[in-house]
């Protein structure tokens, strides 16, 4: 088995990845904050809020006046808006200057429509479609005269309408959508705040006929608030049987404190108990009203940003420890009577589980739903596992594959031993690869560039380190040409994938070759993205609202 600190380590690396450095849409960790209101009193600049690792999704709040193309919105932020046209819009130079500092900090910044208190609405879904060029032009990646925040470009909308009037917000939704695909060089979202309520008065229509990305659920001031009668379930059966988005993220929607709202603050112990009692499978984090709310209110020494944070991490942790436990303790022997590839003649391989998903919290969620008493099925790999790299100029020897369909036998032995058996026969297909003709080239001698290059050549010809099926060091880790990672366990490589975004290679960081999860943009370069985590070992070359009251 891997060694503990080492399994933790890895654990760790593969479950903050996506949240230390970079957004990551379809993690279960993110924490969104309202900002804008004042709520508490005291509020600071958005980039000091930013700054934290507590948040990762900021919503300013709000436009409270909006109907056609040609009427001037109105914005109503408490701070960071110093001038104004001549039409009276705002001209925000702090809100913009912030924008900016959080996007650099790999932060998203989207801009909320409505609120509890404004006059906003459209008369129809043409009009609502012919205001998404105004929002587009002012605060998008379009042009206009007057852009209130200046040359910064938010990351998208969120829709936090409480007027109970539907008309046009899914037109307009889906009409952003077109401006979208305008600008390719970075993500936009759009977001809904329902009320817990469902289906939302306001929202439900928005939420039912367009793709949105998060639905930040306000679990609050409402008789389905956690405390009362938690209707979590409901809104996960919306998410998987009747958004046009099925994997849309849903929020824990709550007061981040206990003067955010009348009704539905909670303490840290009840959101803990609340989140582990919900189908996981859509949840994208938890919502909070709001930033100056969450920051003020200290609990165990921490504020209640942090404190939902922790929460989220730690919850999610603890599900990918036990799921990467099952994956790692696990091997079994298949058995089957269909010939393999002739150049492959055995068909005893290592067990891993796979999902249909690139995210590795993803992949550790499936492999505890596929664990080995279940009656699910599952997928193996009989993929050897090869030698180290060959070089760089035999990289286009690529090791050629078969794929077999049989009916096979599995026997799954838990490690170490037990002296229970579980033995089921299930058809399944399997992938049989030859061995590579590629030899096995030892790279240790190089360094940097070329020893990366080295290295992922020998990736892409399916050969890991040391001999084709097995490995001899605890805890090494390899790349297989798939864009998977491989860790040693027991003699043999386990497979197991990266998070969203990024691939598994050789790559230099300052004097070093690493071999791990890297930004799939900077594959080409085998050069580290600044600031990206250490969390893979040196290549071996030794061993709201001011919603409703």
């Amino acid at each position: 088995m891997i060694p503990t600190l080492v399994l933790k380590q890895v654990i760790s690396a593969l479950f903050l990845f996506s949240t230390a450095q970079a957004f990551d849409a379809a993690s279960k960790t993110n924490v969104a904050l309202y900002w804008g209101q004042n709520s508490a009193g005291t509020q600071e600049r958005l980039s000091t809020y930013c700054e934290s690792d507590a948040a990762d999704i900021f919503l300013l709040s709000f436009m409270t006046t909006f109907s056609n193309a040609d009427t001037v919105p109105t914005l109503n932020f408490v701070t960071g808006c110093s001038g104004q046209f001549s039409d009276g819009l705002l001209q925000c130079d702090e809100i913009a200057e912030d924008i900016q500092t959080c996007q650099s900090l790999g932060k998203k910044v989207l801009l909320s429509l409505g609120g509890a208190i404004g006059n906003y609405g459209f008369s129809s879904d043409l009009v609502a479609e012919g205001f998404a060029g105004t929002l587009w032009n002012m605060f998008g990646g379009g042009s206009a005269d007057e852009r209130p925040f200046g040359d910064a470009v938010i990351d998208g909308f969120d829709f936090d309408i409480e007027n109970r009037n539907s008309t046009g917000y899914a037109a307009l939704a889906t009409k952003l959508r077109e401006y979208y695909t305008q600008d390719s060089s970075k993500d936009y979202y759009i977001s809904a705040a329902p009320q817990c309520v469902y289906p939302d008065a306001s929202t439900g229509d928005l939420l039912a006929n367009a793709d949105v990305d998060f639905a930040f659920v306000q679990f609050y001031n409402n008789d389905c608030n956690v405390d009362k009668e938690f209707i979590w379930d409901v809104w996960a059966d919306f998410a998987a049987h009747t958004s046009p988005n099925k994997d849309i993220k849903l929020y824990l929607g709550l007061p981040a404190s206990s003067s955010a709202a009348t009704t539905g603050y909670v303490d840290v112990d009840t959101v803990r108990n609340a989140l582990e009692s919900i189908d996981n499978t859509n949840l994208g984090g938890i919502m909070l009203w709001d930033a100056s709310q969450a920051f003020s209110n200290k609990v165990g020494g921490e504020n209640y940003a942090e404190a939902m944070k922790n929460i989220l991490t730690d919850t999610q942790r603890s599900n990918a420890t036990v799921s990467v436990t099952t994956v790692i303790s696990t091997t079994y022997t298949e058995s089957s009577s269909s010939v393999m590839s002739s150049a492959s003649s055995t068909s005893a391989g290592k067990g891993t589980f796979v999902s249909s998903s690139s995210g590795v919290s993803s992949y550790l969620s499936v492999a505890t739903s596929s664990s080995v008493v279940s009656s699910s099925s599952f997928v193996s790999s009989n993929t050897p596992a090869s030698s180290e790299p060959s070089s760089a100029a035999s990289a286009s020897s690529a090791a050629p594959s078969s794929s077999v369909t049989a009916t096979s036998t599995l026997t799954l032995q838990p490690t170490p031993p037990s002296t229970t058996l579980l033995t089921r026969t299930t058809s399944s297909t399997s992938s049989a690869t030859a061995t590579p003709s590629a030899a096995y080239t030892d790279c240790s001698s190089l360094s940097g560039v070329e020893k990366a290059q080295c290295l992922n050549a020998n990736f892409a010809n399916g050969l890991f380190n040391g001999s084709p099926d097995s490995c001899s060091t605890e805890g090494e880790i390899a790349c297989s040409p798939d864009g998977s990672f491989a860790i040693c366990n027991f003699g043999k490589w386990v497979k197991m994938q990266c998070a969203a975004g990024t691939t598994c290679y050789a790559y230099v960081q300052n004097s070093d070759v690493d071999v791990g999860c890297n930004y799939e943009a900077q594959k080409n370069s085998f050069t580290k993205r600044d600031g990206f985590m250490d969390i893979f070992k040196r290549s071996p070359s030794h061993s709201h609202h001011a919603h409703r009251a």
